[in-house]
């Protein structure tokens, strides 16, 4: 059955009502609770995306293909803070769903704080999920943040470089999670975190390549795509999710 345009307008204006009134109750939510619901959700593009998306599509028409391929994009948006950067801390070299039953696991213990987390033992955080490294990496960021020596706060005004300069003082925060908190937290559509295997396969699904890309192979061949590659690291994300995963 054919649905009209007016019809499809109603119910885009519909689906938009309802993600604002879900953000809305996240932003009353105590961090624990908003931790546990925020993670996987998926939100329609913003407008700052939607343009982006419009000039990646000239730029390459491959990525003009993606959506009428796999279905219409939606995307992760993570909100500011220490519970956002934990998530993508036990996200490195893992699966989405692995690091998403390990952070839910997490934020059922205690309050997801700085100080909470300095609390917690380290033998319930590896019941959790945690390895030792990433207890490690946790318990660094909780302190340099508790002592103020890193204001999560303050990274809205600097750079995409100062930002990567400044998470990755924390032992065990590399590029790819000060890129993906870029991209997902402070919404920089000019982070590309390359490293990342779901981008790279991707990449090689939508080229139709033999090989999957490095990063450094990435880099290079999205350059012309450049300030806009967040953009294509969301398209790439979306059509993986429908190629791979299901």
């Amino acid at each position: 059955m054919e649905i009209g345009f007016e019809r499809w307008s109603i119910i885009v204006k519909a689906i938009r009502t309802l993600f604002e009134l879900l953000e809305g109750i996240m932003v009353k939510l105590p961090p624990s609770e908003l931790a546990r619901f925020h993670p996987e959700a998926l939100f329609p593009p913003t407008a700052e995306l939607r343009q982006a998306i419009a000039i990646v599509g000239d730029r390459d028409p491959d990525f003009r293909n993606i959506e009428a391929a796999v279905g219409p994009l939606a995307v992760r948006h993570w909100p500011l803070g220490f519970a956002s950067l934990v998530r993508i801390i036990i996200g490195q070299q893992l699966s989405s769903q692995a690091a998403q039953a390990i952070f839910q696991r997490l934020v059922l213990q205690d309050e997801l704080t700085p100080e909470a987390l300095q609390a917690t033992p380290d033998e319930r955080l590896k019941q959790v999920g945690l390895s030792r490294a990433k207890i490690a990496t946790c318990q660094q960021l909780a302190t340099a943040i508790a002592a103020g020596q890193l204001d999560l706060e303050q990274l809205r005004s600097l750079s995409d470089a100062a930002v990567i300069e400044h998470l990755t003082q924390i032992k065990g925060i590399g590029p790819w999670t000060a890129e993906v908190y870029l991209l997902f937290c402070l919404n920089r559509l000019s982070s590309f975190p390359a490293a990342d295997l779901a981008l790279q396969t991707g990449y090689q699904l939508l080229k139709q390549q033999t090989s999957r890309p490095t990063r450094k192979e990435l880099l290079a061949a999205t350059e012309t795509l450049h300030p806009y590659r967040g953009a294509v690291a969301h398209l790439l994300w979306h059509y993986y999710r429908h190629r791979v995963r299901k």
